[in-house]
């Protein structure tokens, strides 16, 4: 066998091999702790299906992929160490700082959920005031719903995650910690120290990823899609007119999204150019 490409995304990996398999190239899907691979069986026909490789590459939401699907009897088979790609994603996530930030969250909630005071620790203050500055940063922390919590709980699984697995946890630590101090300053200016979540540094993320991943020739390394991104986007701008009927921190979340674009568009020119 073969290994032809290595995707993050199950679903390209499955319509690539469907396609090669349509070609007269049998193939098997694996999945690992690292990736989703796409092996050829037939050694023989391993110069064509590198030519199909890369112009899946170009462009993998062609309908021929598609259509390859639908038209598979026997699809590739697979092999998988877990028997689930949607929990070898979830594992890959679970990065060391994603999961002490993730329960961090979750224990504050459950503190606040217990009517134990915790957010006269974590609201925000300006340093000025008791000298506590800890609290420009701590309000990423405070969520004051289920529904709060769990949105956010999952954007920074998804987003947080998949920063650390791919940049390191420097890299995720930087974006945390500017994508909460400069939007929570921005919404202190507004409305005062009465809010809280983790929506700041969620654009962060947003931004920063989809900034740094937007010219990846290869489609399983982007994590942000434009579609994703112009979704977000809209939804941010929704929160200004009102229309959404519940409050939210509309200046943390631009100035969290700001913060992200410049990092990734910084980190992706360091990309193309090279380390200095």
């Amino acid at each position: 066998m073969i290994q032809l490409i290595q995707l993050n995304d199950p679903h390209l990996a499955q319509m690539l091999a469907d396609y090669l398999q349509t070609q007269n190239m049998p193939c098997q899907v694996q999945s690992s702790e690292t990736g989703i691979s796409v092996w050829l069986l037939d050694e023989t026909k391993t110069s064509a299906a590198e030519r199909e490789v890369q112009r899946f590459i170009l462009e993998p939401h062609h309908p021929r992929y598609r259509e390859a699907a639908w038209q598979q009897e026997k699809p590739a088979t697979w092999r998988s160490a877990t028997d689930s790609s949607l929990m070898t994603e979830l594992m890959l996530q679970a990065q060391p700082l994603m999961l002490v930030v993730s329960f961090l969250m979750i224990a504050v909630f459950l503190l606040y959920w217990l009517t134990i005071p915790v957010e006269s620790l974590l609201t925000f203050e300006w340093p000025w005031q008791r000298g506590q500055i800890w609290r420009l940063f701590t309000p990423v922390f405070l969520h004051f719903s289920v529904l709060h919590l769990v949105f956010n709980l999952a954007w920074w699984w998804y987003l947080g995650g998949r920063t650390e697995q791919r940049y390191g946890v420097i890299k995720l630590a930087i974006v945390l910690i500017s994508g909460a101090l400069i939007p929570n300053v921005l919404q202190a200016m507004v409305s005062g120290s009465l809010f809280g979540g983790m929506s700041g540094v969620t654009y962060a993320l947003l931004g920063y990823l989809w900034l740094r991943e937007r010219n990846s020739e290869d489609p399983s390394q982007v994590t942000v899609s434009n579609g994703l991104f112009i979704f977000m986007l809209v939804w941010l701008v929704l929160g200004f007119t009102n229309l959404l009927g519940f409050n939210t921190a509309n200046l943390a979340h631009l100035g969290g999204l700001l913060v992200g674009l410049i990092q990734g568009w910084r980190d992706s020119h360091r990309t193309i150019s090279g380390p200095a």
